[in-house]
C-alpha cells in the first residue's frame, strides 16, 4: 500500500475513534433521554465507520471504484446556532451539534483529498465524504422533523 493511502487510513481510523469516544461521554453529559439514544447511535456509527477503514487496511488496498452516494443536504449547519457542547444538552442540541460534526468531518475528508496525488487515496477520500455527508443528511431530516413537526 502506498504512503498517502497508509497515511489517510491511518488518520481516518483516528478520526473515527476520537468521534467515537466523543459520542460516547457525551451521553454521559445529558439527561436527555432521546439526546443519549442519538448520541449512542452516532457513537455506533462512528464504531461501524473504523471497522470499514480496519478491514481495507488489513487488505492492504482499497476497492479501486467506490460506488457513489450523493447525499442531497439540507445544509442546515451552515444555518442553525448552538450545539457547541454536549454539556446538558437535550435533543435539539444534540442534533445541531451532530450534523455541524459531520460537516466539519466531510471537509476534513475534502481537505485531504484535494493533498493527495494517488488516485485510490482519493476515491477513499471521496467515499468518506459520501458516508459524512449521508450521516448530516439523515441528522438534518431527523432535526427537521422533530422540530417542525406538526402538533
Amino acid at each position: 500500500m502506498n504512503d498517502e493511502l497508509t497515511n489517510l487510513l491511518e488518520a481516518a481510523m483516528l478520526k473515527e475513534v476520537a468521534s467515537g469516544a466523543f459520542y460516547t461521554e457525551g451521553q454521559k453529559k445529558t439527561d436527555d433521554p432521546g439526546a443519549r439514544a442519538l448520541l449512542k447511535e452516532l457513537a455506533d456509527m462512528e464504531r461501524g465507520h473504523l471497522e470499514m477503514l480496519r478491514k481495507l487496511n488489513q487488505r492492504n488496498h482499497p476497492p479501486s471504484h467506490w460506488r457513489r452516494n450523493k447525499a442531497a443536504l439540507l445544509r442546515l449547519g451552515d444555518y442553525l446556532s448552538g450545539g457547541e457542547s454536549l454539556e446538558e444538552a437535550v435533543l435539539q442540541d444534540t442534533l445541531v451539534f451532530a450534523i455541524k460534526q459531520e460537516q466539519k468531518a466531510a471537509y476534513f475528508y475534502s481537505q485531504m483529498k484535494a493533498v493527495f496525488t494517488d488516485v485510490e487515496a482519493k476515491s477513499l477520500c471521496q467515499h468518506l465524504i459520501d458516508e459524512e455527508n449521508e450521516h448530516q443528511r439523515k441528522l438534518e431530516l431527523f432535526y427537521d422533523d422533530y422540530v417542525f413537526a406538526e402538533d
